[in-house]
């Protein structure tokens, strides 16, 4: 199987779809990380797009990397891939919305922390393992504290141990948890409500997000306000909304 077969991506309307599909358990070699980095990619210049929704083929989401690659020898390729891949879904401006059936672990864990809408099987199990095979995952020490917070950052990276989707519901890093036969449907409720926004905007408050985050909130909100005054009240977009709202019709983004 090769790489982009091991990846699947379709564009549906304004929605990128994107499959990890190397079953049963989709292990995160380098080839594999590769293979995503290019479909974000592909999403991200794609500006008709806009939300990336990720799914997977087989048992679980994804069993997390390569073992294998780990080796000493061999760590400095996967961590390139991996370091890549993360910078790519870091400055992506447009919602990720991933759904998750079966184990999210190590790798895979880390992968799903890149969700900003996640949605959970009630089957899901997350965790960080590989501190018990003598490895440290580098997004759950550098992010995964921003998310449930340090003390539990703590204990799910140092324990190693697996948690249900409730739990991680309950830590707020997931945002639903479904019956493994609801969550095709679920996630498509989801994006046919960000489906209603302009591709544009949605860009916009994406990149905001992304940039305020951890800053004081007084700065924070002057630089939002900003951006509003001066970037998003020059669009013919906001016109459009505005225009829409009142002549009691869906809008016709012109996503400029």
């Amino acid at each position: 199987m090769t790489s982009s077969e091991r990846v699947l991506m379709e564009k549906k309307q304004d929605v990128a779809y994107i499959t990890l599909n190397a079953p049963p358990v989709n292990i995160m070699t380098a080839e594999v990380m590769g293979a995503l980095t290019e479909a974000l990619k592909n999403a991200a210049d794609d500006k008709s797009i806009k939300a990336v929704a990720i799914k997977a083929n087989g048992k679980a989401f994804s069993a997390g990397a390569d073992v294998g690659e780990h080796h000493p020898e061999k760590a400095s390729v996967m961590i390139g891939a991996f370091s890549t891949l993360f910078r790519i879904f870091g400055e992506l401006e447009i919602p990720v919305l991933m759904a998750v059936d079966g184990a999210a672990l190590g790798a895979g864990f880390e992968l799903v922390m890149m969700a900003d809408i996640l949605i959970a099987s009630e089957r899901a199990t997350f965790g960080q393992p590989e501190i018990r095979l003598g490895f440290f995952a580098p997004v759950g020490v550098a992010y995964l504290p921003q998310l449930v917070g340090s003390a539990k950052a703590m204990e799910i990276t140092a324990t190693g141990r697996s948690y249900t989707a409730q739990e991680m519901k309950e830590y707020g890093l997931v945002n639903q948890v479904v019956a493994p036969e609801e969550l095709e449907q679920t996630l498509e409720n989801v994006l046919k409500q960000i489906r209603k926004a302009s591709p544009l905007i949605l860009r916009m408050n994406g990149r905001l997000i992304k940039k305020l985050k951890g800053r004081p909130f007084e700065d924070a909100r002057l630089e939002a306000e900003k951006v509003f005054l001066e970037e998003l009240m020059a669009t013919e977009d906001v016109l459009e909304g505005i225009n829409s709202f009142y002549e009691k019709r869906a809008p016709n983004w012109k996503n400029k």
